[in-house]
């Protein structure tokens, strides 16, 4: 039913001139299959704290400083997938 809404909105979308935007425009592809990355959201509890080595996430993983990648947009993002863990970490310029 999702695909099918999906769908729909993509074709008024394309008749009307408008692309929608893809939200994965910037990930690497090692990083992203249109679904492994996202922004870190505060409010809903995914939270970043800075260390000296690197970051700690708020569930207890960590991320090396120098696997860090520079976040275009200044935000904090995570690509990961439950069968091989944290793919790739996009920290703002200056935080990393």
């Amino acid at each position: 039913m999702a695909r099918l809404v999906r769908l729909a909105l993509s074709t008024v979308l394309l008749l009307a001139g408008v692309s929608p935007p893809s939200a994965h425009s910037w990930y690497p592809i090692e990083c992203c299959s249109e679904r492994d990355c996202h922004e870190l959201d505060e409010t809903h509890g995914e939270t970043v704290t800075e260390t000296s080595s690197g970051w700690l996430l708020w569930d207890g993983r960590t991320v090396a400083r120098q696997k860090a990648r520079p976040s275009p947009d200044k935000k904090f993002h995570l690509c990961e997938t439950r069968s091989r863990g944290i793919l790739c970490f996009f920290a703002p310029p200056g935080d990393s």
